[in-house]
């Protein structure tokens, strides 16, 4: 065992620009910097860092106001060209923002947040309606909350979304295994009432 002594200085700090300061560009380009950060530390197994990073990216992400102006003045202005990338930017945008909404889902399952992590997919779905992944995560956290027919519902949609998925599969397997559980402790507690 060896003791090491390290002295550090802080010579300079600069303060980041508060999102409201930032212009279009600079939005998008934090956004998507908060989310690589957040894949990074999702990687490394440290999910409650990594979610506040994707809570982050959503945040510094552009307002679908802002984009819609931009959009409306470049179409107006005559300039094809500005409105291409403009809708560009703001599919990009909403892109990065369903990333982050399904994988902070991700993080809170892992965390046990699984309320949340139905909240989270649920957001995603209004931006994609036919999101497997986000189908798929919100039949997890279904699951794990016992709201099995809402788990049949999105487990199911996963599973016509993206039929090759293993992970869907297994879910499917796992929901059937609570809902056998679900009808003995019916029978158990009705005790053959209904017979």
């Amino acid at each position: 065992e060896a003791e090491v002594e390290a002295e550090v200085r802080l010579v300079g700090f600069e303060r980041g620009k508060e999102a409201w300061a930032m212009s279009l560009a600079e939005r998008l380009a934090s956004q998507l910097k908060k989310k690589e950060q957040g894949n990074a530390l999702f990687r490394r197994g440290e999910f409650e860092r990594a979610l506040r990073r994707y809570e982050a990216s959503n945040s510094r992400a552009p307002e679908a106001a802002d984009l819609a102006k931009a959009i409306e003045a470049a179409s107006c202005g005559g300039d094809e060209e500005a409105a291409s990338a403009a809708n560009e930017r703001k599919a990009a945008a909403e892109q990065v923002r369903l990333a982050c909404l399904v994988n902070m889902a991700a993080c809170q399952l892992r965390l046990g947040e699984h309320g949340a992590a139905a909240k989270s997919c649920s957001a995603a779905l209004d931006i994609a309606p036919g999101s497997a992944k986000a189908l798929f995560r919100r039949g997890q956290a279904r699951l794990a909350l016992a709201e099995l027919s809402g788990a049949k519902e999105d487990l199911l949609a996963a599973a016509k979304a993206d039929p090759k998925s293993r992970e869907v599969r297994a879910a499917l397997t796992q929901l059937k295994a609570a809902q056998g559980r679900a009808r003995e402790e019916e029978r158990g507690a009705f005790g053959g009432i209904f017979t």
